[in-house]
């Protein structure tokens, strides 16, 4: 179309050429040297154009051949981009189907190469756990600029931990925390470090960093804080004193989490804090009623804390037939030697939610208690429920004597 319009102007461009020379004819005399040349307007028109059309080319001619050099060698130089991109593509396409001897290859073809080019062909080495080569291309692949210098230190430093080397991995991430401390991938790469570390409480002190860089979204920090508080209890192992230094270190919020609570009182009872261990329970107890709490209640011994077992009878006025409170009660009785109490509550429970521990708990009640038939038949009965649990089916009823009627 652009074409056509063209053609068209030139066209209207000539006829009104022609009419105009047509209408006003006219001579042009050329004189030189005494020798004069005489042509119509017309002919010096076309003649004119002509030779300025001639020299135009024979000037850009001249201009080609005056420089082939230049263009020859700009040609081989995009030749030489044409084919490295070509390689490249290639060479990436090959990284990410897996076909990492070719992807080296191709990536570690040519002259030139690009920063994107090494860091690929060294991800295709660290692929085929080839550290030397790796290390070489990296060591090759200067970043230039201060996107690349990042992307490079981000890739070597996965690579180190990826290999198990934190040393050299906490040195390379060095320079990055100095330059990008608060760049989302670096965040990602310390705190991968000292979780791999087990430095919880460097992790602790790094979280508000992470939520403020919104690194994760909100729902995975929480997690996140609360993993962190129950490795950190789980991770003390001086005794209560220390548990409760941390304890008191961690936010209101997590203090309230049953999940945490039930983790710092089973450290308690691990340290042989018996007393600190029904006193942190009790307390959680009042304000949420949960069934991992109540459950480790149970687990207390009735002998040590003294008015264990009254509490907890107490609560038995609100919960009748919570299972958990009616399992911890029956530990509680059992570990005070209170056979019948222990095998009442028990029973009660065996209605609710039978389970293996229960008839275990069952059977040991009724061995004190000398019915000793009994006590057979239920840990025959605690075998098939647990067996029908594995195979995914329900237990069968086993015929108790009339007991369980």
């Amino acid at each position: 179309m652009k074409f056509l319009l063209l053609a068209l102007a030139a066209l209207a461009g000539a006829v009104g050429l022609g009419q105009l020379i047509a209408a006003h004819p006219g001579v042009v005399a050329i004189s030189v040297d005494g020798t004069s040349l005489r042509l119509s307007l017309s002919l010096f028109v076309v003649v004119s154009v002509v030779g300025a059309l001639l020299l135009s080319w024979l000037l850009r001619q001249t201009w080609r051949l005056l420089t082939i050099r230049s263009r020859f060698r700009r040609w081989r130089q995009a030749r030489a981009r044409r084919l490295a991109g070509e390689r490249l593509e290639s060479g990436l396409l090959a990284l990410v189907a897996g076909d990492y001897p070719r992807a080296e290859r191709l990536l570690g073809r040519g002259g030139e190469r690009s920063t994107l080019q090494y860091l690929a062909a060294a991800q295709a080495a660290h692929a085929q756990q080839a550290s030397g080569r790796r290390d070489a291309l990296l060591a090759l692949a200067a970043g230039d600029t201060k996107e690349s210098a990042l992307a490079l230190g981000i890739r070597r430093t996965e690579m180190l931990l990826d290999d198990g080397d934190w040393v050299a991995a906490d040195a390379a991430l060095a320079p990055l925390l100095v330059r990008h401390g608060e760049q989302a991938q670096v965040l990602l790469l310390r705190q991968r470090l000292l979780t791999l570390q087990g430095r919880f409480a460097d992790l602790q002190s790094l979280l508000p960093l992470l939520r403020k860089r919104k690194v994760h979204p909100p729902a995975r920090l929480d997690e996140l804080e609360t993993e962190l508080a129950v490795r950190r209890l789980e991770a003390v192992a001086t005794g209560p004193a220390d548990l409760a230094r941390v304890w008191s270190g961690l936010a209101r919020r997590l203090r309230e989490n049953p999940a945490i609570v039930a983790v710092y009182a089973r450290a308690l009872l691990k340290a042989g804090s018996q007393a600190g261990a029904e006193e942190v329970l009790r307390k959680a107890l009042s304000t949420q009623w949960h069934a991992r709490l109540i459950g480790l209640y149970g687990e207390l011994d009735g002998n040590e804390v003294r008015g264990a077992l009254t509490r907890a009878e107490r609560w038995l006025e609100q919960h009748q037939e919570d299972p958990a409170l009616l399992l911890s009660l029956g530990r509680l009785c059992l570990s005070q030697q209170l056979w019948g109490k222990a095998r009442a509550y028990l029973e009660t429970l065996s209605r609710l939610a039978p389970s293996p521990l229960v008839w275990r708990l069952l059977a040991d009640a009724c061995d004190e208690l000398g019915d000793t038939r009994l006590a057979q038949q239920y840990r025959q009965r605690g075998l098939e429920h647990a067996t029908a649990a594995a195979l995914g089916r329900e237990p069968p009823l086993l015929q108790l004597g009339g007991v369980l009627d």
